[in-house]
């Protein structure tokens, strides 16, 4: 799929975030969210690995350290198309801002980096649309670490990309895994339009690029509460 939703027709919006582990995004998102709301506009939050589907089963297997790549890749790809038929296609026609802490790029850098190979993950995707607006908060690897330490004493295991075997010092390993996942992203931008903010900045700096960003692209207007719904032309 190579077109946005505004592109195929519908009324909504979906709005995407993307980054490293560590770079602010989800905080990001969350300011964003409590904005759009407290404007009175009908919004909708969906996150990565929340399908009610396979979340059980992705948690027990990430804690016994069961997954391969490919293992990996498909179940997060089960995860998306559950919510994708579920959640985002219904309120993205119902006229939603819907709002997406990671979408289909993640799956792209990850598994890439992982091993899978790249035409394969993005196939198993070719039924999404791309969002008709998605972030990239770019922090530096030192930033991201440290945001994540900062909220608990030690890295997970896959976050670390330590079943890659990259190295037995789970922070170096972490560098690593996301400075090549990093190069992913930056790869992906131009192709994608990704719109990228410099997430070494403030939260405050960040989140008012943000909603200027969205201000001079979207009628907000047309998603208030009440407002019928209209498609695109």
């Amino acid at each position: 799929m190579t077109k946005t939703f505004a592109q195929l027709g519908f009324p909504g919006r979906l709005i995407a975030v993307e980054g490293l582990d560590g770079s602010g995004k989800s905080t990001q998102i969350y300011l964003l969210k409590r904005w759009l709301e407290q404007s009175g506009l009908k919004v909708f939050f969906s996150e990565w690995n929340s399908s009610e589907l396979v979340k059980s089963a992705t948690s027990k297997a990430k804690k016994r350290e069961l997954l391969s790549p490919t293992t990996f890749s498909l179940i997060h790809a089960t995860d998306f198309a559950d919510r994708y038929e579920r959640q985002l296609v219904p309120l993205l026609r119902a006229g939603y801002l819907v709002l997406c802490d990671r979408y289909i790029f993640t799956a792209f850098a990850r598994d890439t980096v992982r091993g899978c190979p790249p035409s394969w993950v993005r196939g198993i995707y070719n039924f999404a649309a791309l969002p008709d607006l998605t972030f990239f908060f770019r922090a530096d690897l030192e930033v991201s670490l440290n945001r994540i330490l900062e909220g608990r004493p030690q890295l997970k295991y896959f976050e670390a990309g330590m079943d890659l075997h990259l190295s037995t010092d789970p922070y170096e390993s972490f560098r690593i895994f996301q400075g090549r996942i990093l190069e992913q992203y930056l790869a992906m931008g131009p192709e994608f339009n990704f719109m990228v903010i410099d997430a070494n900045e403030p939260i405050e700096v960040q989140q008012n690029v943000v909603r200027e960003l969205i201000l001079n692209r979207i009628d907000l207007a047309a998603f208030e509460r009440g407002r019928p719904a209209t498609t695109s032309r």
